[in-house]
């Protein structure tokens, strides 16, 4: 009787193991030293992971990530999809997909920056911001993001830079000035390459159904209720198109290339035409709100700044733009007709970045066009 329980036990066990080893594995990368987002795994994006991994029946395998090899990491296949506070940047949205935003943000400084050092975290968004307004001499670059307060407490450092979200996570003192940039900087979810074309599409319809679960996590970890319907998520998609005109302009400006190419513009008005057609939308209104983004993108390649050529044309920018234009069509196939309501100024934000008000309004009345088809 005995050894007829102890092979029983034995069975099972490796029946237990089996189904483990059978079940599909997410590798999901985190810095986990990121507040609110994850920080010893716990935090906004830690939650969201569990609850998406069990919706796929996937186990979670976390994988550790430092900021300053997170792009690198991305391209290597190192994780399947990163999740820990990521911000939408266009150097990074050429590489795999970048899901829909989940939270919206900006960023900050926390201190006084006129009195010492500035100290900011190595390798990610806000170390790029920093470095764009203050003197390489006066920032310090650490690589621990968990110990900044305890710099400025100490006296190190005389302010740090942070973001909307750490700041309000974070206790700090009360003589301690806080000021924040608009927020126009998005969180998302970085698929790498290797999985993008079938994982990207599925971890954005997981976070369209399940985006009263995702409020639950903001009113728990971000301080409140920001719900995110499929009109925010059109509007960032617009902002992430304009986006990447600074380095399309930098790489024709290098190459001798015109502003100007009515070839290439007409490829994109028909692919949006295409596109429309099964989405059940009118192809003209389409067509007509592509062609005011065809004509903002423009405005922003002549007045951008010259700076150094990064993104190649074809092999990085023009596929990114094209993967973000048809998720622009979807996502009109499911928020058209859009009402005036819906484009509040709070909602159009993002655009503000690299657009004017008059701008503003010419894109807003262009997606306000947008028709479903009447057969």
């Amino acid at each position: 009787m005995a050894r007829t329980l102890a092979l029983a036990t034995l069975v099972g066990l490796v029946l237990a193991r089996s189904v483990v080893a059978a079940e599909p594995v997410l590798r999901v990368g985190t810095s986990d030293d990121y507040p609110p987002f994850s920080v010893r795994g716990r935090g906004f994006d830690v939650d969201a992971a569990e609850a998406m991994a069990r919706d796929f029946g996937m186990r979670i395998e976390w994988v550790r990530f430092r900021w300053p090899e997170l792009r690198s990491n991305a391209r290597a296949d190192v994780f399947d999809v990163a999740m820990s506070g990521i911000t939408w940047r266009p150097e990074r949205a050429v590489i795999g997909w970048m899901s829909r935003a989940v939270a919206q943000g900006g960023p900050c400084v926390v201190g006084d920056p006129t009195a010492g050092l500035v100290a900011v975290n190595r390798g990610g968004v806000l170390e790029s911001w920093a470095r764009r307004r203050f003197a390489p001499q006066s920032l310090v670059a650490v690589d621990d993001n968990l110990s900044l307060p305890t710099l400025l407490e100490g006296g190190t450092v005389s302010a740090f830079v942070t973001d909307s979200f750490e700041a309000a996570s974070r206790p700090q003192r009360t003589d301690d000035a806080v000021r924040c940039e608009p927020p126009r900087d998005r969180k998302v979810y970085w698929i790498a390459p290797q999985r993008a074309s079938a994982l990207g599409p599925r971890i954005d319809a997981w976070l369209a159904a399940n985006e009263g679960r995702l409020e639950e996590l903001r009113r728990r970890w971000l301080g409140g209720a920001s719900p995110r319907g499929e009109v925010d998520n059109l509007i960032d998609l617009a902002a992430r198109r304009l986006a990447l005109m600074p380095a399309v302009a930098a790489w024709k400006r290098a190459h001798g290339l015109a502003v100007e190419d009515p070839e290439r513009e007409q490829a994109v008005l028909a692919r949006a035409e295409d596109a429309a057609r099964p989405a059940g939308l009118e192809p003209d209104s389409v067509r007509a709100l592509f062609a005011v983004q065809i004509a903002l993108a423009k405005a922003i390649e002549r007045r951008a700044s010259e700076t150094e050529a990064t993104l190649d044309l074809e092999t990085e920018l023009r596929p990114a733009l094209s993967q973000i234009g048809d998720r622009i069509v979807a996502s009109l196939a499911v928020a058209a007709p859009v009402g005036a309501r819906a484009l509040s100024e709070d909602r159009l934000e993002p655009l503000a970045e690299l657009l004017g008000s008059e701008e503003v309004s010419e894109l807003r009345t262009a997606i306000l066009g947008v028709r479903r088809s009447k057969r």
